[in-house]
């Protein structure tokens, strides 16, 4: 039902012999996807006629039974006992019946690819196992679900971009919500895609800064981040932008001007070589350098119409290098500019 980190946790339904075909269970499974992509809170919850319920955890190597549900922020109800011996390779949490509901925080890593213009695709069966009596996926026993409905919330940079299940049902999306409802099927495979919110300005930028040298574009989960050799926007140890660097600040400029939901960092970043004595007197450390080559740029895409209140200037001097700074070849890559560009939920 839910994957943690290098562990399926497989949710499952199983009855006493008092189980009615006429009954049946009514399901629904929430996921609250987080910021990073890579996560959510997931919300479980069913009702039926059964007199219990079990849950399915394949086993992990030195784990100890509460182990396996260390992740969740409760189990209702909060009465259970544990299995490790009736299902080959399970350990079984045993619930009492007629409803339960639990919520768990888990890691989509084992179900989760991520593409390198930063497209999530998660498939909750990705590993194609299946248990000892042949069910898979989002599944219950015995029988089918009655009604099930599955549903995905997105948090505002990440939105759905393709979904679909391998049973027939019907997808409704309202906001930035996605929600599968099936009727008497099991086995439930779910594909779903999404993509950060941005995504649309990253392929703009990426057609824009196309012919461009020492730029590069990353989509990332909470926006677009553009790095900038240093050497492309400014001279060594100077804070004014050359024209090479103008003309790609202007292009980033065209494209961002009437996008108003997006705000702009700008992060300054030097190498650890110390400022030379010439230029001390006008910028005491690489943190000034930092500093007035971030708020450079601010001004600029200022003058370029981009309004104010949506920046943000930062300086690291040389405190978060991407390289090592023993080389030539690291220090340059050190000496950039970053620009990242979030969601900020306006129009």
């Amino acid at each position: 039902m839910a994957y943690l980190k290098k562990m399926l946790v497989v949710f499952c339904l199983l009855v006493s012999a008092s189980f009615s075909e006429a009954s049946g269970v009514i399901s629904e499974q929430i996921y609250f996807l987080e910021e990073d992509g890579r996560h959510a809170l997931v919300y479980t919850t069913s009702r039926s006629d059964y007199s219990k319920y079990n849950m399915w955890f394949r086993n992990r190597e030195g784990y100890k039974t509460e182990d396996y549900i260390k992740d969740f922020l409760y189990i209702y109800p909060d009465e259970y006992t544990w299995d490790t011996a009736s299902k080959n390779g399970y350990t079984l949490l045993k619930l009492p019946g007629k409803s339960f509901a639990g919520l768990e925080r888990i890691d989509l890593e084992a179900g989760l690819q991520i593409s390198e213009d930063g497209v999530y695709n998660f498939n909750n069966w990705r590993d194609k196992v299946k248990t000892p009596d042949g069910h898979y996926g989002l599944w219950n026993s015995p029988g089918n679900f009655k009604k099930i409905a599955y549903s995905w919330v997105f948090p505002i940079n990440l939105e759905p971009f393709e979904y679909k299940a391998n049973r027939k049902g019907k997808w409704v999306r309202r906001h930035n919500t996605i929600t599968y409802y099936g009727s008497n099927v099991n086995d439930l495979e779910f594909h779903i895609t999404y993509r950060p919110s941005s995504h649309a300005i990253y392929e703009a930028l990426r057609k824009k800064l196309a012919d461009e040298k020492q730029v590069e574009i990353a989509q990332e989960p909470k926006g677009v981040k553009i790095t900038v050799a240093a050497t492309v926007l400014y001279p060594s140890g100077v804070a004014v932008l050359s024209d090479r660097g103008k003309s790609v600040l202007c292009k980033v400029a065209e494209t961002l001007k009437d996008r108003k939901s997006v705000n702009i960092i700008i992060e300054g970043h030097t190498d650890n070589v110390p400022i030379s004595p010439k230029l001390v007197s006008t910028f005491a450390t690489n943190w000034e350098l930092a500093s007035a080559r971030s708020i450079n740029i601010v001004h600029f895409l200022i003058e370029k119409g981009i309004e104010e209140s949506r920046f943000e200037s930062r300086a690291f001097s040389f405190q978060r290098p991407i390289a090592s700074n023993e080389t030539e070849e690291g220090k340059a890559k050190n000496r950039r500019i970053e620009l990242l560009l979030e969601e900020n939920g306006g129009k």
